[in-house]
């Protein structure tokens, strides 16, 4: 949510009006932990506004923080007195940008509003400020959520499997690789695309499809990186979600990871959490088999 070239039938502080002068409201965000359950964010509020503040401080108007994730449909709103504020947001509800509102609510309708640092304009209005008035707003810069190793094999996160089209159906295609800004995509003939499509989202499979399908494709990205260089692609998505995935796991994507001693290999199969090794392991329940 984001308030754009909207007119209000009151004053409202913010960067978009002179509706106060010497006042300003702002809302800081970071991210304080991010684990493979929770995301906890810390909110910082400064109101340098002393009336306003004051309605605040009586309870006549509230903090509100307006949270919304456009890829998962993820919407919640902070209400709170207080100008510290932590958060705890649960890893499966958000991924990739979060979009943050920070606001000034009114709780009740205050007639014959007043503020000392009104515009003049404002100078002889007889004001009544409505209930759920949005009194002062700041559009907070979007925050950037990236998934833990597991969630980034997820072909829907970073990857794009296509079907390339062959004129001869029962031609064998091999797989190829193209590294487009968003997303990492993974091309596969009709029949593999067909195999794929049927069995994408059963559990004991997926393993598997990491490991024919993902495994070479993170093999390729490594081997480009090393070799052709970073530079044309650090301002991709996929190329920033791995930076930030390593970066929170306590190592540098470029000098650790690319330019570092394991091997592409050992790289790879670590992004994917080690997926050969599942998927012979699921191999007796696929094949309805249990072992001795």
């Amino acid at each position: 949510m984001e308030i754009k070239n909207r007119l209000f039938p009151y004053p409202v502080l913010s960067v978009d009006s002179d509706d106060y002068s010497d006042s300003e409201f702002s809302v800081n965000a970071e991210i304080l932990e991010q684990n493979t359950n929770n995301i906890v964010l810390k909110f910082n509020i400064s109101l340098d506004n002393k009336g306003l503040k004051r309605l605040v401080d009586k309870g006549l108007a509230e903090y509100v923080i307006h949270i919304e994730c456009s890829t998962t449909a993820f919407r919640t709103t902070i209400r709170t007195f207080s100008q510290e504020e932590i958060y705890r947001i649960s890893n499966s509800k958000v991924n990739g940008d979060v979009s943050l509102l920070g606001m000034v609510v009114s709780k009740e309708e205050i007639p014959h509003f007043n503020n000392v640092l009104l515009n003049s304009d404002y100078e002889d209005a007889d004001i009544t400020m409505p209930e759920a008035a949005i009194m002062a707003y700041c559009n907070m810069p979007k925050l950037r959520v990236m998934k833990n190793y597991e969630e980034l094999a997820n072909e829907e996160s970073l990857f794009s499997i296509v079907k390339r089209t062959a004129i001869d159906e029962y031609e064998e295609t091999p797989i190829s690789f193209s590294f487009d800004p968003d997303r990492i995509r993974i091309s596969v003939g009709e029949g593999v695309y067909k195999s794929y499509v049927q069995f994408k989202n059963n559990v004991q499979m997926q393993p598997m499809i990491h490991s024919l399908l993902l495994l070479p494709a993170l093999v390729e990205m490594v081997d480009l990186l090393r070799t052709q260089g970073y530079e044309d692609y650090e301002s991709s998505r996929w190329f920033m979600a791995f930076e930030k995935m390593y970066d929170a796991n306590g190592k540098d994507f470029v000098n650790d990871v690319i330019y570092g001693d394991q091997t592409i290999m050992d790289i790879a199969q670590e992004m994917l959490r080690l997926p050969i090794g599942k998927a012979f392991a699921n191999i007796p329940e696929l094949l309805g088999e249990s072992e001795e």
